[in-house]
């Protein structure tokens, strides 16, 4: 167990570069098409949740809500989203893609897409597999850990 333990260890220690590492890699490939890492993952949302409010993106995204409400304005100011009044709560909007905003996501994640590809062919199936249901099983528990401090 003790060998594990440590594998287990070294892994979520090696997380901190691997998040710093992979920031960077987003914000570079964003940055190019005029975004933030910020404004990409909004991006990103609401291209998965098409009409969300800024409520549900703090929840699926994990944010606070006022770095949201900037972002959202940011985006807004660049034409990348669009709002309407949301239909179910006076005084709240949706929000929803601009076509910019569709092209600007869309470029970002096919090259991101691309990239991965060619990471990917170093492993197997089953390896990638496994390494996505340990990374969420490790997120679900840290989070736990969080609520509990």
């Amino acid at each position: 167990m003790g060998h594990r333990l440590d594998q287990l260890y070294q892994a979520v220690q090696a997380t901190r570069p691997l998040l710093r590492n992979i920031t960077a890699a987003v914000e570079q490939g964003s940055q190019r098409k005029g975004v933030t890492v910020g404004q990409r993952a909004l991006l990103e949302g609401l291209s998965l949740s098409p009409g969300a409010t800024a409520p549900l993106l703090c929840a699926e995204l994990q944010l606070k809500r006022q770095y949201v409400s900037r972002i959202l304005k940011e985006l807004m100011g660049a034409q990348l989203i669009e709002s309407q009044p949301n239909p179910k709560r006076a005084g709240t909007y949706c929000y929803r893609l601009s076509p910019a905003g569709e092209e600007t996501i869309t470029a970002i994640r096919a090259d991101e897409m691309a990239k991965l590809t060619r990471f990917a062919q170093d492993f197997s199936a089953s390896e990638l597999v496994a390494y996505h249901k340990v990374q969420l099983a490790l997120t679900r528990y840290f989070a736990e850990l969080a609520k509990e401090a």
